[in-house]
């Protein structure tokens, strides 16, 4: 009996994680971020992608209908749903909410499987301009994208005519460094608190 109660809940979670969402169930301040979001990484998302600049053909987001456009300088447009930060992670998330507020109280079998069996954000994202690690039998080569790991967005390869390609990975860098320095001080003020 016990099984079945499992199964019939997951049934139904699955059921309500899949279902489509109206934009006017969401607030409007809240879809007002989420395209905010939507537009600051349209930029970020096509600087992974070979021949992209920062600069982008289209990028926007209506808060009323949710519907975005992000088309790179290269004309490609990305696969949103392969990011965090987007449309469709922001509604894959929300859907997964609805799904965990639908199960019984204090059922974690059934909470866990609204998740589980409907991931949000990357689950192999291609990272096209990323690089494999040298072997004895061969230098560098230009990795598929298939094969590479995801570290999410790469310092690029900056050259004389494209330096929007390493601002990310300068990004990082600094948030790196920076990081490093405000935990080192406050590892030793919380020492000399100590004492």
């Amino acid at each position: 009996m016990f099984k079945k109660l499992l199964w019939a809940s997951s049934l139904i979670a699955g059921l309500a994680s899949s279902q489509a969402i109206d934009p006017d169930s969401i607030d409007l301040s809240t879809r007002d971020q989420w395209c905010l979001s939507q537009t600051e990484s349209c930029p970020l998302i096509c600087l992974q992608l070979p021949g992209a600049t920062i600069e982008t053909q289209q990028n926007e987001c209506d808060p009323d209908t949710l519907q975005f456009s992000c088309v790179c300088s290269n004309g490609v447009r990305p696969n949103a749903s392969e990011f965090t930060e987007t449309i469709p992670y922001f509604l894959c998330t929300e859907r997964n909410n609805r799904c965990v507020d639908n199960c019984a109280q204090g059922d974690n079998i059934c909470q866990a499987s609204c998740r589980e069996n409907n991931p949000c954000g990357a689950q192999n994202p291609r990272k096209g301009n990323g690089t494999k690690a040298a072997t004895p039998t061969t230098a560098t080569s230009t990795a598929s994208g298939d094969d590479v790991v995801y570290t999410g967005f790469g310092k690029g390869s900056a050259s004389d005519d494209d330096t929007d390609a390493a601002v990310p990975g300068a990004i990082l860098e600094i948030g790196r460094v920076y990081g490093t320095v405000v935990l080192v001080a406050g590892l030793m003020g919380g020492a000399a608190l100590v004492l």
